[in-house]
């Protein structure tokens, strides 16, 4: 019996009895009105249960209008990663994202480009542990 409480105690105290987590920021539309410029997408916080974790894999997804594209980058202090202009997608996190920082997305027209777009229901979804 002193086994079995042992194996109990230790299952309640071990890191790995902590369940991975995820949590999804509905961000606000963007307008991006001139090319070459970069806009951006505002912050995405994680809830307070997720505090101390680390991020293990982002997606991301965002609606455009038919026949429109943009440049878009999935970013956490100055470390951007380009997104190209895949409209949704998930990939590993960088070992140095953490997340007790905001991600943003940040998005630019391509050259040549002269009407503004807006992009639609831009959604991060974050898995963390």
């Amino acid at each position: 019996m002193k086994g079995a409480t042992g194996v109990v105690l230790f299952l309640l105290w071990s890191p790995l009895a902590a369940a991975p987590g995820s949590w999804q920021s509905l961000l606000d539309e963007v307008r991006l009105a001139v090319a070459g410029r970069f806009y951006h997408s505002e912050p995405a916080t994680p809830p307070p249960s997720a505090a101390g974790a680390d991020i293990v894999r982002v997606g991301w997804r965002y609606r455009l209008p038919a026949g429109r594209r943009v440049q878009v980058w999935l970013c956490q202090g100055d470390q951007c990663l380009p997104l190209g202009s895949a409209r949704r997608g998930r990939f590993l996190a960088p070992p140095a994202w953490r997340v007790s920082r905001p991600l943003r997305l940040r998005f630019r027209l391509p050259a040549g480009e002269r009407r503004a777009v807006t992009v639609g229901t831009p959604r991060l979804t974050v898995e963390y542990r």
